[in-house]
């Protein structure tokens, strides 16, 4: 139940703003860049996903952003209010210890 409540207040948290349905492609410096071709299934104008309840199930990529999935990729815009989210935790939290294994030496 407490699993349930957590995730409906991160999922809260999107604006909706679609920019994360969008094709991106990585030049060869490392460098993303978003592109204007969106997701068959995004309504551009509304910004609303039109099978958001089986968007894992559709096969087109989608990722489910969970904060340990916004920590790792680079390709959403610092705009967006998971990744604002994941900054504002990780400056509450403070930088994470390395916790080295004791029987290396």
């Amino acid at each position: 139940m407490k699993e349930n409540r957590l995730e409906a207040e991160w999922e809260d948290l999107c604006r909706q703003c679609g920019q994360c349905c969008f094709e991106k492609w990585v030049d060869e410096d490392g460098t993303i860049h978003p592109t204007v071709i969106a997701c068959r299934f995004l309504d551009i104008h509304s910004r609303q996903c039109r099978v958001y309840h089986k968007r894992f199930e559709v096969g087109e990529g989608c990722i489910k952003l969970t904060p340990k999935v916004v920590e790792t990729v680079q390709w959403l815009p610092e705009d967006c209010a998971y990744v604002r989210n994941a900054k504002k935790q990780s400056q509450v939290q403070g930088p994470k210890s390395k916790v080295k294994n004791p029987k290396m030496r």
